[in-house]
């Protein structure tokens, strides 16, 4: 059986479950929908357990190579001590898979794949066993993760870290994550690695003694790299750091709605040289609802908050996990997990929503 998403675009699908990944690939089948096909459970070698929070990179030059990290959960009694970190890649475009299990423990996986096949793959925690510290784990691959290499470079901080986010472009490799401070407040700090390089501490924002929040920082075509950050539920900004001058800009502020409590901020950029809307700058996050922002001028200004779910039932919002991506014709697509297709708000689904012409339009969520 097939189910149909209201899409223009062309996107993969990963999933978790308890006894492993879920994968699919979904084909364009008219101009206003999409087809996602069968589920392919990813098989891990610990047969029976969690995986969770699975991140999944594809090849910018082989579509069909696919890399996916996540957290095996190996004692469902103590599931926050004994999150292991195991990558799963594929070259038939997701048919298959071969998974290799890296003996750390801790949680946030993400990767990332440049177009020579030069891979990143970063994780919080410590090897061998779960110690309750976090210092910042980088594993690299020259294969698209095929094979990885033996050691790993590590960022250590006397008070840890908590989140992982990785961008590429071209040669580049850029890092975020927040860094605890003294004072429990948090900075977020920018690393960069060229190509097969090692990654540096380039810049950070300073916390000013709060909490800071964070998403993966975005590379625009001149190289300027763009850092979001966010005081939580007060609001959200980016700052640019030119990779030539070595410096930091002031804040540009993007919401007052930032959100964080159901998921991830997200932030992507329109890369494409086939796109009308190059450089773009799209924000996502689920707050009591999906919302959209975007920036026309490369960071500098950014739009009204955009309200991207509505649905006709007038429930309240149950929207979690908000996602966005961006084809190659500048189209945006973006996810979420919402029970509003129930009216009972118990079953929750995936649902992918796109603008109907230009970027800043978008459509109305179907089931």
């Amino acid at each position: 059986m097939k189910k149909k998403l209201y899409s223009y675009m062309v996107s993969l699908v990963v999933c978790f479950s308890t006894k492993g990944l879920c994968f699919s690939q979904v084909d364009p089948k008219t101009a206003s929908s999409i087809m996602v096909g069968e589920a392919v459970t990813i098989q891990s070698q610990f047969t029976g357990l969690p995986v969770v929070e699975p991140h999944l990179s594809a090849h910018p030059h082989d579509s069909l190579h696919l890399l996916a990290a996540a957290m095996v959960i190996t004692d469902i009694q103590r599931p926050y001590q004994s999150a292991r970190l195991s990558s799963f890649v594929s070259t038939d475009g997701g048919k298959s898979w071969d998974e290799t299990a890296h003996y750390y423990w801790g949680y946030d996986p993400w990767t990332a794949i440049l177009s020579n096949g030069q891979t990143a793959m970063s994780w919080l925690g410590t090897k061998g066993s779960f110690e309750h510290q976090f210092p910042i784990q980088f594993f690299s691959s020259f294969n698209g993760g095929i094979s990885w290499n033996v050691n790993a470079q590590t960022f250590e901080s006397p008070h840890g870290h908590d989140g992982t986010k990785i961008t590429s472009h071209n040669k580049d490799f850029y890092f975020t994550t927040v860094r605890f401070k003294d004072d429990m407040s948090a900075d977020v700090v920018l690393y960069h690695r060229e190509s097969t390089g090692s990654f540096k501490e380039v810049t950070f924002v300073p916390s000013q003694g709060i909490r800071l929040n964070f998403c993966e920082p975005v590379i625009l075509s001149d190289g300027t790299v763009l850092i979001p950050s966010s005081h939580y539920l007060r609001k959200a900004w980016v700052q640019k750091y030119n990779p030539q001058t070595k410096k930091l800009s002031g804040k540009s502020l993007i919401t007052t709605k930032p959100g964080g409590a159901r998921g991830y901020m997200r932030m992507s950029a329109d890369m494409s040289p086939e796109s009308k809307y190059k450089d773009r700058v799209y924000f996502v996050r689920a707050a009591n609802g999906v919302w959209l922002n975007y920036s026309s001028d490369k960071g500098d200004t950014w739009s009204p908050d955009i309200r991207v779910d509505r649905f006709e039932n007038q429930l309240p919002s149950k929207a979690m996990v908000a996602s966005v991506a961006i084809s190659k014709k500048g189209t945006v697509g973006i996810s979420w997990v919402d029970s509003q297709v129930d009216d009972k708000q118990e079953k929750k689904m995936s649902i992918l929503v796109s603008p109907k012409t230009e970027a800043d339009h978008f459509l109305v969520p179907q089931e």
